[in-house]
């Protein structure tokens, strides 16, 4: 069996070095990588070439950028090639749904932490639950703070400010409505952790039409976490318009305003090996009778691996392992809450990140 990871970057380098303990694993990315005893690949994602390589590959996991998630997703797709997408695509991924199915393949997005492992928990939760609302706020940190940001970001800058600026689609009252990223804040405290503040971000995607049970949950809504402050910086970097898309020259070539501040702050941003950080996630939903059922996960990065990387990278090995060996079995777009939703999916993946050290517990 050949899989083909694509994208090299610290997720996924995670992804190929735990899938290559059981598969032959061939990463594909536009630099030069090298990965001990993984295939690399050096490609261009849009160009011929590609087309005709992947072409020799039984599944991918989809670990680019999310403005690219799209595009590839329908490549691999007319090609008949299953995968487990990580990419965090703007786009509205169950229109490729009657696609997928043509071509008999199995596309399962989102597949990371939150969304993702927030999803298939959701899934397991509403199966024996009547739901009336549903909070999550999950979110990745440094454990001591660096000022001004008090951020360090695991994954590109693009994706990060992909999530601050995007407007955010919520449900309240059994109506989906949009709002600002970064509004309604909240400050709260977390024993061990400290103060915290949460702001929404559009983390609910799939989980707003995939499923009619998850629909008819009148109130539904996804925040961001970060420390106390991070969100007014950011205001103000949109306010003084460091996200426009204008045209300027800088170092000599033409680019957006936007890339040059991604490229700013991928320095000041820039997770490094040494430092101590920690991924949270708690999941609130509140049933008809008013009793709360509450999940937390936490990890710490080890072995080199940060926690996101690890959260949202084991996260998809374990969903992967279900594809390739034939567990999942149903064609089309299949989102992380109705695999949730399988009794015996939902344990595997549990007990999968479990091993690998990642803590989940539930009230």
């Amino acid at each position: 069996m050949q899989i083909a990871v694509l994208g090299g970057g610290m997720i996924g380098s995670l992804i190929s070095h735990e899938l290559s303990k059981d598969y032959n694993i061939t990463v594909f990315d536009n630099t030069k990588l090298k990965l001990e005893n993984i295939k690399t690949i050096k490609i261009d994602i849009n160009s011929k070439k590609f087309i005709e390589e992947i072409r020799n590959y039984d599944f991918a996991v989809n670990c680019l950028p999310g403005f690219m998630g799209f595009k590839t997703l329908k490549i691999l797709i007319k090609e008949g090639i299953s995968c487990t997408d990580i990419s965090f695509m703007p786009e509205d991924c169950l229109l490729l749904h009657e696609m997928a199915i043509k071509n008999n393949c199995t596309i399962i997005p989102d597949a990371g932490v939150a969304p993702g492992l927030s999803n298939l928990i959701i899934g397991n939760i509403i199966r024996e639950n009547d739901i009336n609302e549903i909070k999550i706020m999950v979110g990745g940190l440094p454990k001591i703070k660096d000022p001004p940001w008090n951020y360090k970001a695991p994954f590109s800058p693009i994706d990060v400010i992909e999530e601050y600026t995007r407007p955010t689609r919520i449900r309240i009252n059994g109506k989906i409505q949009t709002r600002n990223a970064l509004s309604d804040r909240q400050i709260f405290e977390v024993e061990g952790i400290g103060e915290l503040e949460a702001f929404l971000t559009d983390g609910l995607r799939t989980l707003l039409n995939s499923d009619e049970k998850i629909s008819k949950i009148p109130n539904i809504s996804e925040y961001t976490i970060r420390y106390p402050g991070h969100a007014d910086l950011i205001q103000k970097m949109i306010d003084d318009g460091e996200f426009s898309e204008e045209i300027i020259v800088y170092r000599g070539k033409e680019i957006t305003v936007k890339e040059r501040t991604c490229m700013k702050l991928f320095d000041e941003w820039k997770l490094k090996k040494e430092d101590e950080e920690f991924t949270f996630l708690i999941i609130i939903a509140k049933t008809s009778d008013n009793n709360d059922i509450t999940y937390t996960v936490y990890d710490e990065g080890q072995n080199g691996w940060s926690s996101m990387s690890r959260t949202t990278g084991l996260t998809a090995c374990a969903i992967s392992k279900l594809l390739f060996e034939s567990k999942i079995k149903e064609k089309g777009i299949l989102c992380p809450e109705l695999i949730g939703q399988n009794e015996m999916h939902y344990n595997f993946i549990l007990k999968y990140l479990n091993n690998k050290g990642i803590e989940i517990k539930s009230n």
